[in-house]
């Protein structure tokens, strides 16, 4: 399931900075849609992107089909996306500066739950198709880069959740989720590189 990995340095680089740019960025670039949630935006889009030419790339054979682990892929990263952007009501305001509510957004706001629950299924079911089990002990994932991950998405939860000296409100929270959104797009690189013939 695990495999020894070099150490990705621009990634444990990264981590390391994280806390110098918590500490010293204002406060407004960790607003909604702020720049740092805009730049996690590359690392979603990219991996959207990624998973969609993967989809049509020769691939060695462990038993599923390769499609629908890709499109597997692309719905993760659709369910990612708008979850960064709370399904279109970060992009609408009210005239007093908040965001919309599901229920303002008529049938489209009933439907956002269900559509979840949905994409969620057929995410399941697609990775079931693939056999996504038995392409993960083809390639294995990289241990260290996987840790990396966990990593900053305890960060994240931190940053949102606990109250930690060095390391807390939405700056950290958006900095380390950034993070974890490069390293599952190393990592999906990664396993896309290994598995293509």
């Amino acid at each position: 399931m695990f495999r020894k990995d070099k150490w990705f340095k621009a990634g444990w680089f990264y981590f390391i900075v994280m806390f110098v740019l918590e500490a010293i960025l204002p406060e407004w670039v960790g607003d909604e849609n702020g720049v740092i949630e805009n730049l996690q935006m590359l690392w979603l889009f990219g991996g959207l992107y990624y998973c969609y030419k993967m989809r049509i790339c020769p691939q060695q054979n462990w038993g599923g089909k390769a499609s629908f682990l890709w499109n597997a892929g692309m719905i993760y990263y659709f369910l990612l996306i708008m979850r960064e952007i709370n399904w279109g009501r970060a992009l609408l305001t009210n005239p007093d500066g908040s965001s919309f509510q599901y229920s303002q957004m008529g049938l489209y706001g009933k439907l956002v739950h269900p559509m979840v629950a949905v994409l969620i299924l057929i995410l399941l079911v697609a990775l079931y198709k693939a056999k996504v089990w038995r392409a993960l002990t083809l390639v294995r994932l990289p241990t260290k880069s996987f840790f990396l991950l966990l990593l900053f998405i305890f960060m994240s939860w931190v940053g949102e959740k606990a109250n930690f000296t060095g390391f807390h409100g939405q700056v950290g929270e958006e900095l380390a989720e950034f993070g974890a959104y490069m390293m599952m797009y190393y990592i999906v690189r990664d396993m896309g590189g290994r598995l293509r013939k």
